[in-house]
């Protein structure tokens, strides 16, 4: 026997990530670090919600402080970006070696938050 229970009220969960960009790196030899990061973040609330900026927040402060413990003085938050849907890897791609049957994200820049 099986049961499919459906939910009607059901929020669709989005797939975010906002850029961090290095402002300097601490003095001293040795790999400091990449120019930029990525901090990714899912959540189903909208942009204009107060608990999206807190769940933004909390993925900014958790890779920004891997950054800055690891050779970053400081930095600078970029853009927001959703993910808008995926495409498949193509077989002419040297990812296709990697990634045989999977999918790439589509990134689509959020041009405005509250």
């Amino acid at each position: 026997m099986c049961y499919i229970i459906v939910m009607k009220d059901k929020k669709e969960i989005k797939n975010y990530h906002i850029m961090l960009h290095v402002n300097g790196f601490k003095e001293g030899n040795g790999f400091k670090g990449f120019d930029s990061a990525c901090a990714h973040f899912s959540t189903d609330e909208s942009i204009d919600a107060p608990h999206f900026h807190v769940i933004m927040n909390k993925a900014i402060d958790t890779i920004a402080g891997q950054q800055l413990s690891h050779g970053w003085a400081d930095y600078t938050v970029g853009k927001l970006f959703v993910q808008d849907g995926s495409e498949p890897v193509s077989v002419m791609s040297p990812a296709w070696e990697y990634h045989k049957g999977s999918s790439f994200p589509i990134w689509k820049e959020v041009k405005e938050t509250a």
